[in-house]
């Protein structure tokens, strides 16, 4: 390595954000503000992942949006979808990492799900896979723009192993709590749930989190850890803002990541009022 593609290195930040609740506000945008200072960060050569639990589709558009809004892309752009069991390189268009639930695995964990009256959907690189057109679809669908498979037997609209399942409620998240003690009784070897937002139970890989993502992404750039800057609001957030160099809750976030015994930064301001300023303010200094 050369000594300029060394200080190129070192001078390089990378800017890990949850996308719902953190970079976006609840109508999908992005305010003229936090544009200009994304623009900014893009102009210093500054990398940006979008960190989400939505599956990649998902957060590819919303990485089209903010282009738009930006008026140019990002060195180092990359995506931790959903919840970090796949990073994907957008310049190089191919996944870089991968942690994907087995279909013996989505069998069992459906059957558990219907046992307990709780919807479950899981999804192809293209589409939500759903058994029928309930609330918690029709829910989804307002909110992540993708097409809908319906199949009885999830595993049967499947090629390829899922990335993750989601147990969803309308009712929030508390009705959900049962079904996630009996998936840490029977899957608790080698499958987790974090809750990223209410009502949305995510269900991945036992190694796949943001902040497992993180550090991949960190050592395969060769950015020192101390470079990275990651805001999230969520409870899956949370291993990626203690993963971080420098990590941040929203100040909307939820209670237990502003517990100030996690050392995290929190923000003055909410997603919906340009809370997202404040961490790439400090990101370019």
């Amino acid at each position: 390595m050369s000594n300029d593609t060394a200080i190129n290195k070192a001078n390089t930040r990378l800017l890990f954000s949850d996308i719902d609740g953190t970079l976006i506000r609840k109508d999908q945008t992005v305010s003229g503000n936090v544009s200009a200072s994304l623009k900014k960060m893009a102009d210093a050569g500054h990398g940006l992942i979008l960190s989400s639990g939505r599956p990649l589709g998902s957060i590819l558009k919303v990485y089209e949006y903010i282009i738009s809004q930006v008026g140019r892309s990002f060195p180092n752009a990359y995506i931790i979808a959903n919840n970090g069991a796949q990073v994907y390189d957008i310049a190089a268009e191919k996944n870089i990492f991968e942690k994907r639930i087995p279909l013996s695995v989505v069998d069992s964990i459906q059957d558990l799900a219907e046992s307990m009256n709780v919807h479950i959907q899981t999804y192809t690189e293209t589409n939500i896979i759903c058994t029928r057109d309930d609330d918690e679809t029709k829910l989804y669908k307002r909110r992540i723009i993708l097409p809908v498979t319906f199949s009885e037997r999830l595993a049967d609209a499947l090629t390829d192993p899922p990335y993750k399942m989601l147990a969803l409620s309308t009712e929030g998240s508390e009705p959900l709590m049962p079904f996630k003690q009996k998936m840490a009784e029977g899957f608790g070897d080698h499958i987790q749930t974090l809750f990223s937002g209410p009502g949305y139970l995510e269900i991945i890989d036992k190694n796949a989190d943001k902040g497992n993502a993180l550090r991949f992404v960190a050592e395969h750039l060769n950015i020192p850890l101390m470079n990275t800057f990651a805001a999230g609001d969520s409870e899956n957030d949370l291993p990626m803002l203690l993963a971080a160099g420098h990590g941040y809750a929203m100040k909307n976030a939820e209670k237990l990541l502003l517990d100030k015994s996690l050392g995290l930064m929190v923000t003055a301001r909410d997603h919906e009022n340009d809370g997202m300023i404040e961490v790439i303010d400090d990101l370019m200094r």
